[in-house]
């Protein structure tokens, strides 16, 4: 058997005394790490940031309450570091079966439109459409669910920073409902 580089996995069964060797070249965990989380961070702090955030809080029309500038300006990394981590926990984890790559696959719809939903929120709240924002809002929530639980088929891990960021969008979703209806 040859020497397999830091990046490959192998996986060795024994069926009817004969030997399968299954190699794959991976991306090292540290190099996935940081595409994770720098293209997370980049693509979705870009949307987030030319959205009007940087207005703060005092364009918002009738504001349920005051969030401070600091808060308002520092959730959007929380939220991206939370999903770039989580996608990186995830896919981190190997995939054969043909169930779990349709976990993977599905795991991937529901991140990536949680990952929009998360970039175009601000817009909606910072430029005076409540009820807009709360659907946004409420889409996320559900996407974050369905990815938490799509999380958790592959990591433990994965799944609880997942939950995190559930319970984020949770509070956001609550609070984007009282601002829309009240």
């Amino acid at each position: 058997m040859h020497n397999i580089a830091n990046t490959a996995y192998t996986n060795v069964t024994m069926e009817n005394n004969s030997v399968i060797v299954r190699e794959e070249r991976r991306m090292s965990n540290v190099a996935l790490f940081w595409t994770c989380m720098i293209v997370s961070l980049a693509i979705g702090l870009t949307i987030a940031y030319c959205s009007g955030i940087f207005g703060g809080v005092g364009r918002i029309q009738k504001s349920p309450f005051t969030v401070p500038d600091w808060l308002v300006i520092a959730l959007p990394p929380v939220i991206f570091v939370h999903m770039g981590l989580s996608l990186f926990l995830a896919l981190r984890e190997n995939a054969y079966t043909v169930g779990s790559k349709m976990v993977r696959t599905w795991m991937w719809v529901f991140w990536a439109l949680l990952f929009i939903a998360q970039a175009i929120l601000p817009y909606f709240v910072f430029h005076g459409m409540p009820v807009a924002a709360y659907i946004v809002a409420s889409l996320a929530g559900g996407l974050a669910l369905g990815t938490a639980i799509l999380s958790y088929q592959h990591s433990i891990s994965s799944g609880v920073v997942m939950t995190i960021l559930l319970a984020v969008t949770t509070v956001m979703m609550i609070y984007l409902g009282y601002w829309a209806f009240a």
